[in-house]
């Protein structure tokens, strides 16, 4: 049984209630004001309830939901923690002299217990991640093999074609702001670390509508999560610095980590 806040009320149900019929209490966070709670005292009401009841199939919870906006708030995530993997049969309330007791009894559904388990071992997992925080990544130093970079030729030359086609685009935005996206930048980024190479090629083109679409599947495509293991994250921006021309980023990004291309003998 799940007493809401009410101290009063629990010792109450404590001396005639069975001893087999374990009762805790839904508990006023440490806070100077306890008709005010902030988020994370909220979520920590919510886990210590979901814990302390989650191997129970049969459960109730009692207590006055009136009070203030901050206690009513707050009852609701008992009723949340109550609610996980059981349904509700039965809502109820007795008067009495301090006022209206409301109850609601919630039972398993199938397996439910186990399922808490599962859901509070993931929680606490998670918390012990965030905790300690996220694992860097290993880096990788091999270069890429040609099976990595292998492209289908079909599908290469159809995009390149297209990289400087002004036609191949679509519109959108709003009545005031209208926004052209071009695919072939796109499409090209989405074929992987082997079109970076030919990219690099086509940043310095004669064609100035090339050079941006070739710029804008750079900066898509160096951000794919096998090519940045090898450069630490390290991705090509070119809205950062405007001051420095497209083709001297990507030359320098180039040199710094064009290796990991060369040595695998690619196709351009």
């Amino acid at each position: 049984m799940l007493v809401l806040f009410d101290q009063g009320v629990l010792d109450r149900l404590r001396s005639r209630l069975p001893k087999s019929l374990k009762t805790l209490l839904f508990k006023h966070p440490d806070v100077p004001r306890n008709d005010a709670f902030t988020r994370p005292q909220l979520g920590r009401l919510y886990r210590d309830a979901l814990v302390e009841t989650m191997r129970y199939p049969d459960l109730w919870v009692v207590g006055r939901r009136s009070g203030s906006t901050g206690r009513v708030q707050a009852v609701r995530f008992a009723d949340m923690a109550a609610s996980i993997f059981r349904r509700r049969i039965l809502r109820d309330s007795l008067g009495t002299s301090e006022g209206t007791i409301e109850s609601s009894r919630w039972v398993d559904v199938p397996g439910g217990a186990a399922r808490r388990i599962d859901l509070v071992r993931a929680q606490a997992h998670a918390e012990s991640v965030l905790a300690a925080g996220l694992p860097k990544p290993a880096p990788i130093t091999r270069p890429f093999t040609r099976a990595e970079l292998h492209i289908d030729p079909d599908t290469l030359s159809l995009y390149v074609a297209r990289l400087a086609d002004t036609s191949f685009y679509s519109i959108g935005g709003c009545s005031e702001v209208e926004t052209i996206v071009w695919y072939a930048p796109e499409r090209l980024a989405s074929l992987g670390p082997g079109i970076v190479p030919l990219l690099v090629d086509r940043i310095a083109d004669a064609n100035p509508f090339l050079r941006e679409r070739a710029e804008e599947a750079l900066g898509i495509v160096t951000q794919d999560e096998r090519i940045m293991a090898r450069t630490g994250g390290e991705y090509l921006r070119f809205y950062d610095r405007p001051d420095v021309p497209p083709r001297d980023i990507v030359r320098a990004w180039w040199i710094k980590f064009g290796r990991y291309w060369t040595a695998a003998d690619s196709t351009h």
